[in-house]
């Protein structure tokens, strides 16, 4: 099953990259993949008095193609080798729209749990520094990475919810500055909105 994990390690490769299609199939129109892109990781008070790491992906899930329009327009499988984001941006082209899409929910299973386990906002946050940083991590469930505040957990639950926290609002800037460092492929805005703190 492909996760946001998978799709992390694999977007710059597979969204330049046509699908593998068999000799008779090579005059079809190929599948859209997502473009990799940028995302900003923002910061939010949390519960605790710390603040948590977000990312700007959906916040709730959003609609996905049905499998038989998939097959139909690029045949059998096709729903195998897509992740969510190539749902996404063949929609947002105007590829498929109406009866063709569907909206998960809780109570419709893999869609839903696919989203919520790897494009959810926080776990999204978790995930991209978890990588970022994962020379720097020991443990299997989340490390603290202390020169930057930063904590990285990976909770025991059903379905999958990992966060990224930081101490206090001045390690906002060294993280920035840390992950702007290491790469280009993500950014951390170093500030949080102070209608946010206070409210």
């Amino acid at each position: 099953m492909i996760t946001r994990r998978n799709f992390i390690a694999a977007s710059a490769a597979t969204a330049s990259g046509p699908l593998a299609l068999g000799a008779a199939e090579e005059d079809r129109r190929l599948p859209l993949k997502a473009e990799p892109r940028v995302p900003i990781l923002r910061a939010r008070p949390a519960e605790d008095g710390r603040l948590l790491l977000i990312s700007d992906g959906p916040e709730a899930p959003r609609k996905l193609i049905r499998p038989e329009a998939l097959e139909r327009a690029f045949g059998t499988g096709t729903e195998r080798v897509l992740y969510q984001p190539d749902h996404w941006r063949m929609i947002d082209e105007g590829w498929f729209m109406n009866d063709d899409l569907y909206e998960p929910s809780d109570c419709e299973g893999a869609a839903f749990d696919i989203w919520q386990a790897n494009y959810r906002p926080e776990i999204e946050a978790h995930d991209l520094l978890f990588a970022l940083f994962e020379d720097d991590i020991t443990g299997p469930f989340g490390a603290r990475i202390a020169k930057y505040g930063l904590e990285l957990s990976e909770h025991p639950s059903t379905p999958r919810y990992a966060t990224a926290k930081l101490d206090g609002a001045g390690c906002l800037p060294g993280l920035a500055a840390e992950v702007a460092r290491r790469t280009r492929w993500l950014v951390i805005e170093a500030r949080v909105a102070a209608r946010e703190v206070n409210g």
